[in-house]
């Protein structure tokens, strides 16, 4: 009997031990599925904030007077990127994501580009401006004009490159659960994972 109720106490002390141990876990699981679902819907917004960003920046038929002269004299000047614009696009991305910079340290940055093609001879120029947190696009748009559709209409744009535009957005300083002990692996792929460029072509082709 005595070994019975010895038995049976030492249940009861593990059972205590072990309640802990498990809720604990169970916290911990709730909170990083949380934290998944959470991480997941911003990325979505940030694919679609810089889509439409991009759409604001290649949209020849808007009222756009934040675009710049380009400098060419041999031939007739196009619109470039200006940093009046990327300014204004840092101060839609930030609304955008309000509560989140205010919940933390993060940092909202951009890089716009875009590529234009010389009349005459076809040749790409381009130009970048940066605002807000450092953030640069992973593949540069300046390698991507085989993308340039040529025009086929006579006596309008035949022969001619349509330009190229890129807004890639960024999420600089997201933190984790475990906030300012977060690994330094971590913070480079929260970095990394948290960027999105969308690229569209010119309207006026």
């Amino acid at each position: 009997m005595l070994i019975k109720s010895n038995m049976r106490t030492l249940q009861r002390g593990s059972s205590v031990i072990e309640l802990p141990v498990i809720t604990f876990f169970m916290v911990i699981l709730v909170l990083f599925i949380v934290r998944i679902n959470q991480s997941i819907s911003q990325k979505n917004q940030l694919d679609n904030l810089a889509y439409s960003l991009t759409s604001i920046v290649a949209c020849e038929q808007c009222d756009n007077t934040m675009l710049a002269s380009g400098s060419s004299s041999s031939a007739p000047t196009a619109k470039v990127i200006s940093t009046e614009l990327a300014d204004s696009l840092l101060l839609v991305a930030q609304r955008h994501f309000n509560t989140l910079i205010e919940d933390s340290s993060a940092e909202i940055g951009l890089h716009v580009e875009q590529v234009v093609f010389d009349p005459s001879t076809q040749e790409p120029r381009s130009y970048d401006v940066r605002a807000g947190a450092d953030c640069l696009s992973t593949q540069r748009l300046s390698s991507l004009t085989d993308l340039s559709p040529i025009g086929t209409t006579p006596g309008f744009n035949a022969g001619q490159h349509a330009e190229l535009f890129q807004v890639t957005l960024c999420i600089k300083g997201m933190s984790s659960i475990a906030e300012e002990f977060t690994p330094l692996f971590l913070l480079r792929f929260s970095d990394s994972y948290y960027q999105s460029a969308a690229l569209l072509i010119g309207r006026t082709l």
